[in-house]
């Protein structure tokens, strides 16, 4: 049964395991207003590529149906996704109020007895920093991938056997974390942050082939030093239409009809150190609940460095005012000190102190 969310669809295989689906109806966007077409427009990009690399391993890889991200009994796994803007995609007036991507979850079979989507209890969105390759070939078979192709990424390459990553595990942003996974059922959402509507206009914006590496998607690592599991499957870019990534961007555009004008109902961002925090978030989790555990978390931190900073200013303040207190005090000594002794000068009882046998020294004025 052709599914309902398209019209027509031409899904035809391209290099690097590429995928160009023409002709789609738009499913439409959660976190991003796309509904509100009088004000503003919506795109939606579904041409991308995916792969999976394992961790420690360099002679397996994987990059076609679908990819993941997370931690099994074998180690860990990251998903890198890209989407490939083209010229013509966005007119040239084109500003980004908000960004996401839609994932599909995968459920249609099982491994060792467990659901493809192993209780995950976050997962984070990192901008990729160095560009990377994939053959498009080897099926995920379990949790593993098969032999490696040349031109895949892995664990240590980011195109076996010749270019590999500055460090291993991929090279990212792990300092800012563009988006935190929102759930929905099998549909799973990344995006509504400024700083992802930022990462999109740039690709927009230098249509001179701009470098876009994409993202890299980090599960709970952290289950994997206990020996546990907790990962997620996603369909690839060889999917049904309605199960591809998709990135779904609304923009304004004067030379559209749709001026441009103030957003700011962004997703609050969640800072690196509130993504590794050790408490574990449940799978149902929001965005909104983690950013609000996650911050709170961090202001708790904050306070010893604020109140650092406090108390070095307010001892610089007191520092200074009390040496200026000392300089006044000596100042004042001084002079006391000179008018005493320009009074003694002149004091018989000290100028007796000064003779010897009724004779004065030079330079002392006699006594009337």
């Amino acid at each position: 049964m052709l599914p309902r969310l398209f019209v027509t669809a031409a899904i035809l295989c391209a290099t690097h395991g590429t995928i160009i689906v023409s002709a789609m109806e738009a499913i439409g966007g959660t976190l991003c207003n796309t509904h509100d077409s009088k004000k503003s427009l919506s795109k939606e990009i579904v041409k991308s590529r995916d792969a999976t690399i394992f961790e420690g391993q360099d002679e397996i890889s994987s990059a076609r149906d679908l990819f993941m991200t997370g931690s099994t009994k074998n180690g860990i796994r990251r998903g890198l996704l890209a989407f490939d803007i083209e010229e013509d995609d966005f007119p040239y007036d084109a500003k980004v109020e908000c960004a996401e991507i839609r994932l599909h979850v995968d459920s249609t079979s099982d491994y060792d007895g467990g659901a493809y989507d192993i209780g995950i209890g976050r997962s984070t969105l990192h901008r990729i920093t160095a560009a990377w390759k994939t053959s498009g070939e080897n099926l995920l078979q379990g949790v593993n991938g098969g032999n490696v192709r040349t031109g895949d990424a892995t664990w240590s390459y980011a195109a076996y056997p010749t270019s590999k990553w500055g460090r291993k595990g991929g090279d990212y942003d792990v300092e800012n974390v563009v988006a935190t996974r929102e759930e929905g059922g099998k549909i799973h959402w990344y995006g509504g942050t400024l700083t992802m509507a930022r990462i999109v206009q740039e690709w927009i914006d230098v249509k001179s082939n701009p470098f876009n590496g994409g993202f890299m998607l980090i599960g709970e690592e952290s289950a994997a030093d206990s020996g546990s599991e907790s990962y997620v499957k996603y369909s690839g870019a060889e999917n049904a239409p309605d199960l591809i990534p998709r990135l779904i961007v609304t923009y304004t555009s004067p030379s559209q009809g749709r001026k441009h004008r103030e957003y700011s109902s962004y997703l609050p961002e969640v800072p690196h150190s509130a993504a590794l925090h050790n408490d574990v978030i449940t799978s149902g989790s929001s965005y909104t609940e983690i950013a609000d555990k996650t911050l709170n978390d961090n202001k708790n931190e904050s306070t010893t460095p604020n109140t650092f900073v406090l108390v070095f200013v307010g001892g610089l303040i007191i520092g200074s005012m009390m040496g200026l207190l000392v300089g006044l005090y000596l100042k004042h000594s001084k002079n006391v000190r000179e008018r005493e002794a320009l009074a003694n000068k002149r004091d018989p009882a000290v100028m007796n102190m000064f003779m010897e046998d009724d004779e004065v020294p030079d330079g002392v004025p006699p006594i009337s």
